[in-house]
């Protein structure tokens, strides 16, 4: 595995430098640098206007925390690198492992393009840091890290995972997730008190959010680009294999599969690592 434990723990495991193939840079802004709490107050109307007294308030854009990707290190500086984003910073699912790519999703919607999470994932960030009082936390309410089963999964982890490319270091270019921060169920607590007790942020205050140390690294990757060189290909990992698909075109009697040009297999199968380094977490003042 690259930056993780085997499937069934989802713990860091570390590898010897030489072992090291890539490592990420993550960087986290947002959309805008303050969050109203309200939405903004309509314009002065005239008091005998029926028609303006009723208007509705204006409502705030959607707000997105977004992680930045790029090649820092790479044994291969000209070549992109494609990895499974479940479980990490970049993760843009929006069904559970299992229920379909998130390639089956993409529309033009804006809040559901493929560069965008709608879920809020505790494996992606941080919940927000109040600046002020380290005990004041803010957030959705919380998914929870769900342990990573072994079986389960079709051979070809394209069905069931989503996959990111990121560009060679040498073009210097990055992708962007964003994560969207819904209004609606956002919640403000305080753990002072070694439980849980509502809290609620004063006006101007300030908090942090950035990518969780939980979700630094990957599950699968390999040298290529989505678009390009893998496109038709099927991914796979004898990490993850499930015993009731043996048998299928590609396989040996043992399950295992044998050499064919349309699997690719994980470069962390080989003991090669992807790491990722975050290099800041982004600041959103409450307004």
């Amino acid at each position: 595995m690259s930056g993780r434990g085997k499937a069934g723990g989802g713990l860091v495991q570390h590898h010897k430098p030489n072992d090291i193939k890539v490592t990420l840079k993550l960087r986290t802004t947002t959309s805008s640098d303050v969050f109203p709490l309200k939405p903004s107050s309509s314009p002065a109307v005239d008091d005998d206007d029926e028609e303006t007294k009723s208007a509705p308030q204006a409502t705030p854009p959607p707000f997105y925390i977004q992680v930045h990707a790029s090649v820092k290190y790479s044994t291969h500086p000209a070549l992109p690198v494609t990895l499974a984003t479940w479980r990490t910073p970049l993760e843009r699912r929006t069904k559970e492992p299992g229920q379909g790519s998130q390639e089956d999703d993409d529309d033009d919607d804006e809040e559901d393009s493929p560069m965008t999470s709608p879920v809020w994932l505790e494996s992606a960030l941080t919940p927000l840091r109040s600046v002020t009082d380290p005990n004041k936390l803010a957030g959705p309410p919380q998914l929870g890290w769900i342990g990573c089963r072994r079986g389960g999964y079709p051979r070809d982890l394209r069905e069931s995972w989503d996959f990111l490319t990121i560009p060679a270091a040498d073009t210097h270019e990055e992708v962007v997730v964003r994560h969207l921060l819904p209004r609606d169920s956002l919640e403000f607590w305080s753990k002072a008190g070694g439980g849980r007790e509502d809290a609620k942020p004063e006006k101007g205050e300030k908090f942090v959010v950035g990518p969780s140390a939980r979700g630094l690294g990957t599950f699968w990757w390999c040298w290529g680009d989505l678009s390009q060189d893998l496109v038709g290909k099927k991914f796979y990992s004898d990490n993850w294999w499930d015993e009731e698909d043996e048998g299928e075109d590609g396989e040996d009697g043992d399950g295992k599969l044998t050499p064919a040009e349309d699997w690719v297999k994980s470069e962390g199968d080989e003991g090669f690592g992807l790491t990722m380094e975050v290099e800041n977490d982004a600041e959103i003042e409450f307004v």
